[in-house]
């Protein structure tokens, strides 16, 4: 009688499809684990260009409405930003004098206006703090930027997350690991030996439409370029960003007065290390000027009594100037122009 034999390839069979199964399992698994760099790199770049740049919120310092306001208001809608304007309430003469005398008697010490717009600042920075923010934005309420500045800050996001060595899997669009963000600022050196990351953007001001004190101190910057760098001499406080670690820091930092304004004591503390600062050169948003023939002066030196005030609802009707940005976004939306600052 023939002996029957077991047939072994058909009880190998399932076994087969088992490792076959599991290995697709495994492998999902790690895809969905292990997404691209790419990919990450590509959503933080994305989340740069929207409503708040890639901040948590835009705040803007602003005593009262006024044309500044509205036109700022204006640009950000022309632009899709979203931005909030806090109401602010003014410290009483006495509590800005105290301010005023903090520090040694022999240093330097704010004048009526730079106190008033060092202690709103101080009021934005201690909101955010309220908010739990992770960033912020902060812009003065005479800000303006370029119609492009949703392009500039993905070019700005690529910049800095690898300057601070952002790890790939973060999305942030700019990372953590700073505390204070220039944008919008008077001007900032860069040199040859300065590390630095250097980036095209055709919306840069070339050597000879930029205007400013820094302009003699932009050593080796090529034509239609950036950089992204660390700040020792930030000059201006038109536009600056705070990650949370940020914004404590100068809430203590700045809070303790002693200098002549607010600006020159977030630069001492980026120049000391005790403040983590970079910066964005040449910068992407400056103060919009009214045409200076009309009698403005500016919020800080009217305080300090500096010029005369012309009828500042005569502003919105005629068209000023804003430094080194090449398509004003105020301008563009207000009076159909560009009003680059020859």
């Amino acid at each position: 009688m023939p002996v029957l034999k077991a047939r072994r390839g058909f009880r190998a069979q399932p076994f087969r499809y088992f490792v076959i199964g599991l290995g697709l399992v495994i492998l999902t698994c790690y895809c969905l684990g292990h997404e691209p760099a790419s990919s990450v790199r590509s959503r933080s770049r994305d989340a740069a260009r929207n409503s708040t740049l890639g901040f948590q919120k835009i705040l803007v310092l602003s005593k009262s409405p006024s044309w500044r306001t509205r036109g700022l208001k204006a640009a950000a809608a022309y632009t899709g930003l979203d931005v909030e304007i806090p109401v602010q309430s003014l410290p009483t003469p006495e509590f800005i004098q105290v301010f005023r005398d903090l520090g040694p008697a022999e240093g330097k010490h704010p004048g009526l206006g730079q106190a008033y717009n060092w202690l709103a600042h101080l009021d934005l920075v201690k909101y955010a703090i309220a908010l739990d923010l992770q960033t912020v934005l902060i812009l003065e309420d005479d800000a303006d930027w370029d119609v492009s500045i949703k392009h500039q800050m993905q070019l700005i996001s690529s910049a800095v997350r690898e300057f601070t060595f952002v790890d790939e899997k973060d999305e942030t669009p700019y990372g953590k690991s700073w505390d204070i963000l220039w944008i919008g600022h008077s001007g900032e050196p860069t040199e040859n030996t300065t590390r630095r990351i250097e980036f095209k953007d055709p919306s840069a001001p070339l050597e000879t439409e930029y205007t400013g004190w820094a302009k003699k101190y932009f050593h080796g910057l090529k034509p239609g370029t950036r950089v992204v760098q660390r700040s020792v001499n930030p000059v201006g406080t038109i536009g600056y960003a705070l990650t949370k670690r940020g914004a404590r820091k100068v809430a203590i930092w700045a809070g303790k007065g002693g200098e002549e304004a607010y600006d020159i004591h977030l630069m001492h503390g980026c120049r000391s290390k005790d403040l983590s600062c970079l910066v964005v050169t040449p910068e992407l948003m400056h103060h919009y000027v009214p045409p200076r023939d009309f009698g403005y002066v500016s919020e800080v030196a009217g305080v300090n009594g500096a010029g005369s005030r012309a009828e500042e609802d005569d502003f919105e009707k005629l068209m000023g100037s804003t430094p080194n940005i090449l398509q004003s976004t105020r301008c563009r939306v207000l009076f159909g122009s560009t009003c680059l600052r020859k």
